[in-house]
């Protein structure tokens, strides 16, 4: 009889450390198997955008540029050609370390594709260089001027019966904003420019405000409409990917 009771504790103690173990090990892989879901998940929303993009090439056109200086403020004498260079950089960095695309500017530095040409066959390089990598999408920087200094305010233009530049130029346009852009928001304009006529990938050209006028050219200048502009563009940049199916 006592050895029948030794025998059943021990039993009961034999399977108490089995189910003891086997919860152990249950835990541990729940614990286990929840940080790499946790991971995943996380890689997931971290890559989300970039997943789109990974074979998409874009050209930043910074306007102007080497004898070209482009418009002149009034107040603070900001010279377009530097700041259009500032922007598209900040953008390339921006598209970088969000997504895989490639990005590539028309000119990293104070010069022309071309010099010592005219117009027109400047214009025509930088066509060439969307041309030349197959770019999936081309962005042109610019900031415009006016005679009435009262005009102000941000407008995207597409070319001339382009459909898909229309897209991407009304999307563009309403992620800038979407950052509460303190200026008029002038919309969307079809325009005749050679970079946009000429390009036969989707195309805009983004004019940023007006450097002949006095709030126009401080915000501009200033980090806080920098860092916002250039994460508007880059949303609308990854937001026309993921719609257009391109």
């Amino acid at each position: 009889m006592k050895k029948r009771v030794i025998l059943l504790l021990f039993i009961i103690l034999i399977m108490g450390a089995i189910f003891s173990l086997i919860n152990t090990k249950g835990e541990k892989n729940i614990l286990r198997e929840d940080k790499p879901l946790i991971d995943a998940l996380g890689q997931k929303n971290e890559s989300k955008e970039a997943e789109g993009l990974s074979r998409k090439t874009i050209v930043i056109d910074p306007g102007h540029g080497g004898e070209d200086r482009g418009t002149k403020g009034k107040v603070l004498g900001t010279i377009e050609k530097d700041l259009n260079l500032k922007i598209a950089k900040n953008i390339k960095k921006e598209l970088e370390e969000r997504t895989d695309a490639k990005v590539i500017l028309t000119r990293e530095s104070d010069s022309s594709l071309l010099p010592g040409t005219n117009q027109k066959e400047e214009l025509q390089a930088r066509v060439k260089v969307a041309k030349d990598h197959e770019a999936d999408l081309y962005i042109s920087i610019h900031h415009d001027a006016f005679e009435d200094v009262n005009v102000k305010g941000i407008t995207t233009h597409f070319g001339a019966n382009k459909r898909k530049d229309k897209q991407l130029a009304r999307i563009i346009q309403k992620a800038i904003f979407d950052q509460n852009i303190d200026t008029r928001n002038r919309g969307i304009q079809e325009s005749d420019f050679h970079v946009l006529r000429e390009n036969s990938s989707p195309a805009v050209l983004i004019e940023l405000g007006f450097t002949s006028n006095e709030s126009d050219e401080k915000r501009m200048n200033s980090e806080e409409f920098q860092e916002k502009s250039k994460k508007g563009i880059v949303d609308g940049i990854i937001h026309y990917f993921k719609i257009s199916g391109n």
